[in-house]
């Protein structure tokens, strides 16, 4: 039997920077008193903050960029994809329907 997945796994990174509310931080602070991977993980994750104060505004700004060009082939390429995907879906959907209806048709005929 697999243990039940930890609610708080995630949390680390919101509870250091300061991100969780009120009633979430203290849930969460509550939690590390009884989960020592969750303690470790906030331990190895305290000094963070110090070091991203220490990143100057105007780098961190600039080191986002902007984002990638997307390519003009892009769009119809990925429509082609849900076309292609919708028409299979809708065959297979007709066959299943026509299987079925002749099944009942068969059946029925079969009562009667």
């Amino acid at each position: 039997m697999t243990p039940p997945a930890d609610p708080f796994r995630e949390w680390d990174v919101a509870y250091v920077l300061g991100s969780l509310s009120p009633g979430d931080r203290q849930a969460y602070e509550h939690h590390l008193d009884v989960c020592p991977p969750c303690e470790r993980a906030v331990g190895q994750l305290a000094g963070m903050t110090g070091f991203l104060a220490r990143v100057p505004r105007s780098w961190a700004v600039e080191s986002l960029g902007t984002a990638p060009e997307v390519p003009p082939t892009l769009l119809p390429r990925l429509v082609r994809a849900v076309r292609r995907r919708a028409l299979v879906l809708t065959a297979v959907a007709a066959l299943v329907a026509a299987v079925l209806g002749a099944g009942v048709c068969g059946v029925f005929c079969w009562l009667t």
